[in-house]
């Protein structure tokens, strides 16, 4: 049996809830990942640059040109990994706070489940009492 209480609705908000915050979660650890392979990606671009030994001036400024663009990108990108690493911290302080929430409405719906059970359970008892008084006083009736 399924017993409705006042605390199903606000349960049903608080995992909502949790749920956003697990797919925010999940959006940043994509976006780090992506973040991350682009870092790689420029590294080994960078790695891979070789100075040119000789040849006329506008090929030395072009070489540091493009050295110089990929290290800006390169920082921009680190940059931008630390934010949103930092942003994920916060979220996930959002999940331990939006868990403990919905844990304390689940506490609180199990605590009204249980007296409604009780109070259930006390109904029955007297129900049955009234019963075997009945069947007794029937009983009684029948021996006269």
């Amino acid at each position: 049996m399924k017993f409705k209480t006042k605390f199903d609705t606000i349960v049903k908000v608080k995992k909502q809830k949790l749920d956003e915050v697990i797919r925010k979660i999940g959006k940043l650890d994509a976006q780090i990942h992506q973040i991350e392979l682009m870092i790689d990606e420029i590294q080994k671009n960078i790695d891979n640059f070789r100075h040119p030994n000789n040849g006329e001036f506008a090929i030395f400024r072009q070489f540091r040109d493009l050295v110089e663009k990929y290290f800006r990108e390169l920082s921009f990108n680190e940059e931008k990994l630390k934010a949103l690493k930092n942003q994920k911290k916060i979220v996930i302080e959002e999940l331990k706070e939006a868990n403990m929430e919905l844990e304390k409405m689940k506490f609180l719906q199990n605590e009204e489940i249980k007296k409604q059970i009780l109070r259930l359970k006390k109904i029955e008892n007297k129900q049955m009492d009234e019963m075997a008084s009945m069947l007794f006083a029937n009983k009684g009736d029948k021996n006269e």
